[in-house]
């Protein structure tokens, strides 16, 4: 009966989880994501060390927690054997196949795309579940919302083509991308920020009658103004990746750590479950991040051998990275929302 009332105050309340956790999620990873930007921004010689931290701490754990949540234990690899066996050999090739074929900038600056829409998309996923533990309360037009979820990273990106880098994160990152006239940029950001002003218009609107949808208005504020930082406010194309990352992989964490503890799937019901719940975040944390060293560690040694170990380098990490883009398109489908019966903007 409790648990039933706990649940029930959950489900009214829009969290998924409860208080700490959304909190954290929310409001935790956009401060330290920005924490991180405003220091780069004011000590432009700390990218490199903080872009290291991040990858160590949040970004090569982030890719290992995707096995953790569709290889835990033998009966989640027998559920899941064309992404354990088959997927990786196939991403292997494929993206070997084009580092040899036609060079690592091709390589790279897939890459560079797909970690944007990746991000979004999962941005967008995360929306979705705050609109409906919000029980009907979010008005705004489902269409109208993903249009704007998707606009806002549009500028950011458009924005950072008009700066035509050559490189992504590193100069062993070489990539191709069309200088794009800053006129197309400003006028993608003109309609963004139009949406903008119309969504803050319609969340004060709710507000004013306390019918505001409060986390999924925290989630979405957060999005934007993620997303309008890191590529736009940030001129450094590593340091506004680093702003993206944070919040990202920080978000992928708490999500997996979430479905885990929460329960999962009858395929996790292993050892891995067993080990991680009972609010065992750290170590479960430290699991993602001990795997994440011992596989990064070793792609990393490679840099030893000189240009062949950078040129391995670049396919071993990048053929993690694709998997778990494709993985997570396989295991992460969202149901689009339906609209709610009184739709506004």
């Amino acid at each position: 009966m409790a648990n039933a009332t706990v649940a029930a105050q959950s489900n009214v309340s829009g969290w998924l989880r409860n208080p700490d956790f959304d909190i954290v999620l929310i409001c935790g990873l956009t401060a330290l994501a920005l924490f991180a930007g405003l220091v780069i921004a004011l000590a432009p010689g700390a990218l490199p060390v903080i872009l290291l931290t991040d990858n160590w701490l949040l970004g090569y754990p982030h890719v290992v927690a995707t096995f953790t949540r569709v290889a835990p234990d033998r009966a989640g690899i027998r559920a899941h054997r064309f992404i354990v066996f088959v997927l990786p050999v196939l991403v292997v090739a494929a993206t070997a196949a084009l580092a040899f074929g036609v060079g690592i900038a091709l390589v790279a600056t897939i890459y560079f795309y797909w970690q944007w829409y990746h991000t979004m998309r999962q941005s967008w996923g995360v929306a979705q579940l705050y609109r409906r533990k919000a029980n009907g309360r979010v008005l705004e037009n489902p269409r109208f919302a993903e249009a704007l979820f998707v606009l806002v990273p549009l500028w950011g990106l458009l924005h950072r083509l008009t700066k035509a880098p050559d490189h992504f994160l590193y100069p062993s990152l070489p990539i191709w991308v069309p200088a794009i006239p800053p006129v197309i940029a400003n006028a993608v950001g003109a309609v963004a920020c139009a949406g903008l002003a119309l969504w803050l218009f319609a969340r004060a609107r709710e507000w004013l009658r306390g019918e505001l949808p409060l986390l999924h208005t925290l989630f979405s504020a957060s999005h934007y103004m993620i997303f309008i930082v890191g590529y736009i406010v940030m001129d450094d194309v590593a340091g506004g990746w680093v702003v993206t990352n944070i919040w990202h992989t920080g978000q992928y964490l708490m999500l997996v750590w979430l479905f885990n503890e929460s329960g999962g799937t009858t395929a996790m019901r292993g050892w891995f479950r067993t080990v991680t719940q009972g609010n065992r975040a750290v170590f479960y944390f430290a699991l993602c991040l001990i795997v994440a060293f011992a596989v990064y560690s070793t792609i990393s040694g490679s840099f030893a051998w000189g240009a062949s170990g950078i040129f391995f380098a670049v396919i071993a990490s990048q053929t993690l990275n694709f998997h778990h883009f494709i993985t997570d398109a396989l295991i992460w489908r969202s149901r689009r929302a339906p609209a709610p019966g009184a739709s506004r903007a």
